[in-house]
């Protein structure tokens, strides 16, 4: 189930991004849920160009298999009982990113085409500057919107939603959970979701009430998912590292 109405309505200001939370975090998670870790890709060519990419297909920069290296560093010191399935977009930047963790963990990675990055349409290949300057109006008619028609809204006519982005990215969530669950389910064991920026904020404002204009990612961003296997119990959010949530329209 989605998240409470608690965190539906602390979408306002910032939050903390780099302070984390306590690892005995991932040894609290009980019966009737499953840890996930949700993580963005890190930096490609086209984020150092600061260029909009969807589903065009790019590579890890240089500075993004760094970045990769260090989160999958810092990741096995946050979870010391490692990490059992790794699941990734089948776009370049979340496989490399991904083979990355599994090289650390010592585990395969299972290719899961539903965390894959939604089509940005004639948005792909526009810098951020570009795009935001030049369609500022339809910025801040979305910004406008309330959250539930928000989520219902493409940035064109033949884009997929956020909320559809989020409810196939839940779906690879709880293929993951029932991964976890087929090896007898002990609360420590993780499995890792390897995607993309949309995706991420998707999810943290359809499942967890975020404000979704104002979802703030870094390439190897990462958040705890306690994935509720439980009819009708909420899913709840754990540690979030390097994303911050604003209620206004964020440009990234």
């Amino acid at each position: 189930g989605r998240a409470g109405a608690p965190g539906a309505a602390s979408h306002g200001g910032v939050r903390s991004r780099r302070g984390p939370r306590p690892v005995a975090l991932a040894a609290r998670t009980g019966a009737g849920f499953a840890n996930i870790y949700m993580c963005r890709h890190g930096t490609t060519t086209w984020n150092v160009e600061k260029r909009w990419q969807g589903e065009t297909d790019t590579e890890l920069a240089e500075k993004g298999v760094a970045q990769a290296q260090a989160t999958a560093d810092l990741l096995a010191e946050r979870l010391p009982q490692g990490v059992r399935y790794i699941l990734c977009s089948d776009l370049k930047r979340a496989r490399a990113t991904a083979e990355i963790y599994a090289k650390r963990f010592g585990v395969e990675v299972i290719v899961e085409p539903r965390l894959r990055e939604p089509s940005l349409g004639r948005f792909e290949g526009m810098t951020k500057d570009k795009i935001f300057s030049e369609f500022a109006d339809l910025f801040a008619r979305l910004g406008k919107l309330p959250q539930e028609e928000r989520m219902r809204t493409a940035y064109f006519d033949g884009l997929e939603p956020p909320l559809d982005t989020s409810t196939r990215a839940e779906a690879a969530a709880s293929r993951a959970a029932s991964l976890l669950g087929g090896d007898g389910g002990a609360p420590t064991q993780v499995a890792l979701l390897v995607t993309h920026s949309k995706v991420l904020e998707a999810v943290l404002a359809a499942v967890f009430g975020k404000f979704y204009e104002g979802v703030e990612t870094t390439p190897c961003a990462f958040f705890q998912w306690r994935f509720s296997t439980k009819e009708g119990v909420p899913h709840e959010l754990g540690e979030v590292h390097n994303i911050e949530f604003y209620d206004h329209v964020v440009e990234q």
